[in-house]
């Protein structure tokens, strides 16, 4: 039976990770990794994009059999009309990267978390799960709801936001109103950003915090990071009940940074019963969204989960 393959590229904020994948198991065959080029716009990502995929199609594990197709997911508002529709990382405007892309064959673009989220139903936690909120945690915050095998995806293609926009909290003795935003404090560039905000430390990433090596101030970050971002997952469990939450990312799935936030998660689920809701890392690790851009040309299957 010959192998069935397509290729996934996950465009992150630092790096562009691009895969060929094998669809009946989710391995990875050959990998190739690219920065992002975030200074210089679309059209240098999308020749970059061009580049590796051109090494992938050439590897000698194909065997002369084709890849289905190129799936990218992108750090952007994708909507259900396929378009890109917002430019947080790049602007978009005018260009359409399947058009800029088509002489490799089909293209298909996703917003990264629901690739991600994708992945993890097809080769990860998903498969043995009703519903799973899929959450990942790396240079930004993004959310996916799953449902018997589909990801949610809202009226336009929006329902990816659980940390972005302001929340508005009062303070109840004093009347004081302070905006708090998630995404720009408790995720990878969020913490660097706060961390030198408070010390004028620019040097200091996400992963130094996360490792101990920020000193004090450092581990009071962390700290207070991972206490916002587990009442946000308890809101989560609050608001769709769902079988399980699996955190995803760079960031997510690091050791430490995970454990904090299981550990706290549960004190803010409204729902004594459910306080023991499974809260589980990506099965797939860092390659959740390379694996599942992958999966978005796979055809849904008549007996297993669907297409995102």
């Amino acid at each position: 039976m010959a192998l069935e393959t397509s290729i996934g590229v996950d465009v992150g904020g630092t790096k562009i990770a691009a895969a060929l994948v094998d669809l009946a198991t989710g391995a990875i065959l050959e990998r190739e990794i690219e920065p992002t080029p975030v200074a210089t716009g679309p059209a240098e990502m999308m020749a970059r994009i061009a580049t590796a995929v051109a090494r992938m199609r050439a590897s000698p594990k194909l065997a002369g059999a084709s890849p289905l197709g190129i799936g990218i997911g992108l750090p952007e508002l994708v909507g259900n009309d396929g378009c890109v529709s917002s430019a947080w990382n790049l602007d978009w405007t005018g260009f359409d990267p399947e058009r800029e892309l088509a002489g490799l064959g089909r293209v298909k673009l996703e917003s990264d978390v629901r690739a991600a989220a994708l992945g993890e139903i097809r080769y990860g936690h998903g498969r043995q799960q009703p519903s799973m909120a899929y959450v990942t945690v790396g240079s930004g915050l993004s959310f996916a709801f799953c449902t018997d095998g589909r990801v949610h995806r809202g009226a336009a293609g929006f329902a990816i936001h659980f940390g972005s926009a302001d929340l508005m909290p009062v303070c109840g003795a004093c009347g004081a109103q302070t905006p708090f935003n998630l995404e720009s404090f408790a995720c990878g560039c969020g913490l660097a950003d706060t961390f030198a905000a408070r010390t004028g430390r620019s040097e200091i990433d996400a992963r130094a915090i996360v490792s101990g090596k920020a000193g004090q101030e450092g581990q009071k970050l962390l700290d207070q990071a991972t206490t916002a971002l587990a009442s946000y997952l308890g809101q989560i469990a609050n608001m769709l009940d769902p079988h399980v939450i699996v955190v995803g990312g760079g960031l997510g799935t690091a050791p430490r940074f995970f454990q904090l936030i299981r550990e706290k998660a549960p004190r803010y689920i409204w729902a004594e019963s459910r306080r023991g809701m499974p809260i589980l890392p990506s099965a797939l690790g860092v390659d959740t969204g390379v694996v599942g851009a992958a999966a978005l040309l796979e055809p849904p299957r008549p007996d297993g989960p669907g297409a995102a």
